[in-house]
């Protein structure tokens, strides 16, 4: 009897093995599809990254000619200061352009707005 019970148990271990490699199977593949995800993201992310780390760099090497030609060419100074500042020169004449251009203004500024 006892051969019987033993032949009876050791054939139900191979269907419990497998459901249990399968399960561990399944487990690792659901496990590595959330990784795989996960650094995909991570992947995007990086590439986000980088477009605007080029992106600040460029605008701080835009911004760096910016500051040397402030620096070193007069010209770019007064140009600065007539179109952001409105400033303008003794004797300068400034002609105002309404927004009909049927009729047009002219104004001489007061000589102590200089650069």
């Amino acid at each position: 009897m006892s051969d019987k019970t033993t032949t009876a148990d050791t054939r139900s271990y191979p269907p419990v093995l497998v459901a249990v490699v399968v399960s561990l199977l399944l487990l690792l593949a659901i496990a590595g599809f959330g990784s795989y995800r996960d650094l995909e993201a991570a992947h995007q992310r990086q590439e986000l990254l980088e477009m605007k780390i080029e992106t600040t760099r460029q605008r701080n090497e835009d911004l760096a000619q910016r500051i040397r030609r402030l620096q070193d060419d007069p010209a770019a100074i007064e140009r600065l200061a007539r179109e952001q500042y409105r400033m303008m020169r003794p004797g300068d004449v400034v002609v105002v352009l309404p927004d009909d251009p049927a009729v047009a203004t002219v104004a001489v500024p007061p000589a102590n707005d200089s650069l």
